[in-house]
Order: C-alpha cells, then sequence, then structure tokens
C-alpha cells in the first residue's frame, strides 16, 4: 500500500462511515474502479479507530444527556446488542460471501438509496422520550448493516425516523450507537489481530484523515438530514451504485 492510498482510503472511510452511504461497499467497490490491491486488515481496523475517535470527541458535548437521561444510555446499550451478536455468529459469511459479490453489493446499495427517497419525517419523539420498543427496533435495524451496502448510519437513521423520531435526535442517537458499535468493532479488531502494528509510516495518515474527515461528516449530516432528509444521500446512492455496476460489466 502507498501513501496516496491510504490518504485516500482513509477519506473514504471518514466521509462515508457517517454519511448514509455504506462505507464497507465504498471500500469494497472502489478498490478494483482504483485499481488498489486487496484489503489489509490491519489498515481497515485502524481506520475505523479513526471514524470511533471522531464521532466520540464531536459528542463530548452531548454526553450530559447520558447522565441527565439515564435510561438513554440503557438504551444505546440495549440497541448495540442485535449487532454485536449477529456480528460474532455470522462475520464469517459476511467476509467470504458478501464482501465478494460487487454485483450484490451494488444492488443493496442502490435499493436502499431508492427506500432514502420516500422517507418522511412522521412523528415528534425526541432523546428525552425514547422507549424501549424504539431503541429495540433501532437496534434489531442496525443488525443488517452488517451486509455491505446497507449502511450503518444509514438504517439507523431509516429506523428512528420510520419510529417517529426528529431528524436531529434521530441523527444524535445515530452517532451514540456509533461510538459502541464501531468502537467494539475497533478493540475487538485490535485483539484478533494482536503483534506489532505493521507499517506504521502507512496506517498513521490513513488513520489521521479518517479522524478529520470523519469529524467534519459528523457536523454536515447532522445539517443535512435536518434540511433535506435523506433525499441527496439517496441519490447519490443510486447514481454511485449504477455507475460501478456499470464499470464493472464493462471493463
Amino acid at each position: 500500500m502507498t501513501l496516496i492510498e491510504s490518504l485516500i482510503l482513509g477519506l473514504i472511510q471518514g466521509i462515508t462511515e457517517f454519511f448514509p452511504i455504506s462505507s464497507s461497499a465504498h471500500l469494497i467497490l472502489l478498490r478494483p474502479v482504483l485499481g488498489f490491491g486487496d484489503p489489509d486488515l490491519w489498515f481497515d481496523v485502524w481506520l475505523h479507530g479513526g471514524t470511533w475517535l471522531a464521532v466520540t470527541i464531536y459528542l463530548i458535548p452531548r454526553f450530559r444527556l447520558l447522565f441527565q437521561k439515564p435510561l438513554l444510555l440503557v438504551w444505546v446499550l440495549l440497541a448495540t446488542i442485535p449487532a454485536g451478536v449477529i456480528g460474532i455468529l455470522f462475520e464469517g459469511v459476511m467476509e467470504d460471501i458478501l464482501r465478494t459479490d460487487y454485483f450484490l453489493i451494488g444492488s443493496i446499495l442502490l435499493s436502499v438509496g431508492i427506500v432514502f427517497l420516500f422517507v418522511r419525517q412522521r412523528g415528534d419523539i425526541s432523546l428525552e422520550k425514547l422507549g424501549l420498543r424504539e431503541a429495540v427496533i433501532i437496534g434489531c435495524a442496525q443488525a443488517l448493516a452488517l451486509v455491505p451496502g446497507v449502511s450503518r448510519s444509514g438504517i439507523t437513521l431509516l429506523a428512528a425516523l420510520g419510529v417517529g423520531m426528529l431528524r436531529k435526535d434521530a441523527v444524535i442517537f445515530s452517532y451514540f450507537l456509533s461510538v459502541t458499535t464501531i468502537g467494539g468493532a475497533f478493540f475487538k479488531g485490535l485483539l484478533e489481530l494482536g503483534g506489532d502494528i505493521p507499517a506504521a509510516d502507512i496506517l498513521w495518515p490513513g488513520f489521521i484523515v479518517s479522524f478529520v474527515s470523519g469529524f467534519f461528516a459528523c457536523v454536515y449530516l447532522l445539517r443535512i438530514v435536518q434540511s433535506k432528509n435523506l433525499h441527496p444521500f439517496g441519490i447519490y446512492r443510486i447514481i454511485f451504485a449504477a455507475s460501478v455496476m456499470v464499470f464493472l460489466l464493462i471493463r
């Protein structure tokens, strides 16, 4: 892996982790398009570390909500469980089958994008009013994000808006879930890989870029969803998925 690849992949990871356009789909589909080599597990884990740090720092002013409303912390932890369980049980299937089927990933990316075009805010549930039912539904939906192309951010926002949450609160709850879910995946990856960190001079640039771009993605996602709903992301997903699939067919 070159320095340029590290920087580009870090930028892709940072933006797509929080924008609801699927970081896994972009990292998988863009490698053949850009002519990059096979994924490096250490590098992928490190990129997730950058985005986890970004959302954690972004949320520092909002962590007080978890102390003011202790039930909110319970709902965050509860909503994290389905993705953790499914990830442990079916991680091998995801890696061996789903992550190598480019057209399946593109089809999922496109299909969810179409759904984005029809989603509307239809409720007034704030973080303070969030209950067990909503937390369970959002948590179960998040587990679907293990399939490349779905998007963890996208599916949690769809579920949150679907159960009646306000746009701003849906985004913030999705960010809280990022801290536990991405953090869990990051530290799990570190434990599984173990040993010395290889090629730190390549890892660190990608980590830093994923952190910086991830932080700004957190800022702008909230603004975009508040003003325009998920429609711009739906249009992007459709165009990107169709373009990549055409490229893969004719290359």
